[in-house]
């Protein structure tokens, strides 16, 4: 390795945003930049408060003294136990050792808001898939908003995510009044993943995992009704992990969709990387760069400040 360092970066959000009980002002992270004979490669490890388990400072201090040691193999130095540092050192040098810059998919829309800031949004959007917070309003509120988005665009296909925020009533009367032929799966509707399962076999619910995904020691399992998995790479670790879960899904006929963890800009590319390798037929989830007030290094939207690395604070440098 010719160079490597380590930044830690904070980027304010648009608005405050509650993860999990965690209401967070900013978003913070840290960033692997590697150098080999001229090429660059950069790796984001930003623990997610209310969903990841380590903490930036740990992430931290493992990357400190992981460092020193990494060399440009497909080896992890030991003891990189943190996936939110195995995520940042193995995607770093994968996109090192990658010969050509691969096409993104387009990701799929997150509309959030109102119903109607959802619709007026959705009036401006030519996409197949829409990707819907459900579990904020009343179920007959969102009902109804499914349909007028369906008059808008009868072809258009929806991806719903309840967070977990229904009651098994609840969940029973969204998914009894929508068409479900235009729904490619509800995320978790309830807290229960059994309440979940007996929903999807007594009434057709498209069920995807997506906390039970995140749970630690999650290890991937055909369970019937389960249509989906919704994964996060950079909460799981490392590129190896990640291929194999993906593979073993689909082998059973199971779709899987990457999605983001609110990372940086750098990060979003990484996983729109991944998704276009691993899941080419999946659109992603990557639809929450809008929330920051900044990008990172390489500039991403027009009009928007882009932080250069002299403007990071570096915690190492080789």
């Amino acid at each position: 390795m010719n160079a490597l360092a380590l930044y830690r970066y904070a980027i304010p959000f648009h608005s405050a945003i509650d993860f999990n009980g965690h209401r967070l002002s900013q978003r913070e992270g840290l960033l692997v930049k590697l150098e080999l004979d001229g090429r660059i490669a950069w790796g984001e490890a930003s623990p997610l408060p209310g969903f990841s388990r380590e903490s930036l400072a740990q992430a931290q201090a493992q990357l400190l003294m992981l460092m020193p040691r990494l060399a440009p193999s497909d080896k992890l130095p030991e003891p990189a136990t943190l996936p939110s540092v195995r995520f940042a050192l193995s995607s770093a040098l994968w996109k090192l050792r990658r010969e050509h810059r691969i096409t993104h998919q387009d990701p799929a829309p997150l509309l959030t808001g109102s119903s109607p800031q959802i619709i007026d949004k959705a009036a401006n959007i030519d996409a197949r898939y829409l990707k819907l917070k459900v579990g904020r309003q009343s179920v007959e509120e969102e009902i109804r908003l499914i349909y007028r988005l369906l008059e808008q665009d009868p072809k258009r296909r929806f991806r719903l995510d309840a967070n977990r925020r229904w009651s098994e009533q609840q969940a029973a009367e969204f998914v009894a009044a929508i068409p479900l032929k235009q729904v490619d799966y509800i995320e978790e509707p309830t807290p229960s993943l059994q309440t979940n399962l007996a929903l999807a076999e007594s009434l057709g619910l498209p069920l995807a995992l997506d906390e039970t995904t995140q749970a630690e020691g999650y290890r991937y399992r055909p369970q019937p009704g389960v249509k989906a998995l919704v994964l996060k790479p950079s909460l799981i670790g490392d590129l190896d992990t990640l291929a194999e879960m993906v593979v073993q899904a689909e082998l059973d006929g199971v779709a899987v969709v990457l999605s983001s963890a609110f990372e940086s800009n750098l990060g979003l590319d990484t996983l729109a990387d991944l998704a276009a390798e691993l899941t080419p037929d999946h659109p992603p989830g990557l639809d929450t760069l809008e929330a920051m007030k900044a990008d990172l290094i390489m500039p991403a939207r027009p009009g928007m400040p882009c932080l250069t690395e002299d403007q990071l604070e570096c915690l190492w440098r080789a």
